[in-house]
């Protein structure tokens, strides 16, 4: 039984970051249970439930129309799992989440996300975590060396 909840968290993981990668908001907020939480630890923000968590992806893509992120190896235990992933993009727009970004400046971030699901196998919770400061100099916000 195990090896089949960690195929399907293991297949919902990758149908989130292919549903980011394809600009399917609704479908990438379908991924998660109606109350999940969403923790973006670097920017020190959560986004509770589905609708929230579709606006967080509405409010990127606004900003960075070409994202995309690559996905690493995932692993899974029991209703656990984690992630590394490399997410790219250009900002053109306004990143509400994270102010004065410079327009044109180009990201390339590696980070890492830990989910934990739920009995029917959609996200319950989900941490973000990845290099702010480093974010913060791709961004122009913080002056490069």
């Amino acid at each position: 039984m195990t090896t089949n909840i960690s195929t399907s968290h293991e297949r919902l993981l990758f149908r989130l970051f292919d549903t980011f990668n394809r600009y399917d908001v609704e479908a990438f907020a379908a991924c998660y249970a109606e109350d999940a939480v969403m923790h973006d630890v670097a920017i020190g923000k959560t986004f509770t439930g589905r609708a929230e968590i579709a606006e967080f992806l509405r409010v990127w893509l606004a900003a960075s129309p070409d994202s995309h992120i690559e996905i690493g190896e995932p692993i899974v235990a029991g209703d656990r799992a984690s992630v590394t992933w490399v997410g790219t993009g250009t900002l053109t727009g306004d990143f509400a989440h994270i102010p004065g970004a410079v327009y044109g400046s180009t990201v390339n971030q590696r980070a890492v996300s830990v989910l934990r699901f739920d009995a029917d196998g959609l996200i319950v919770e989900h941490f973000d975590y990845y290099d702010m400061f480093g974010l913060l100099r791709q961004m122009g916000i913080i002056p490069a060396e």
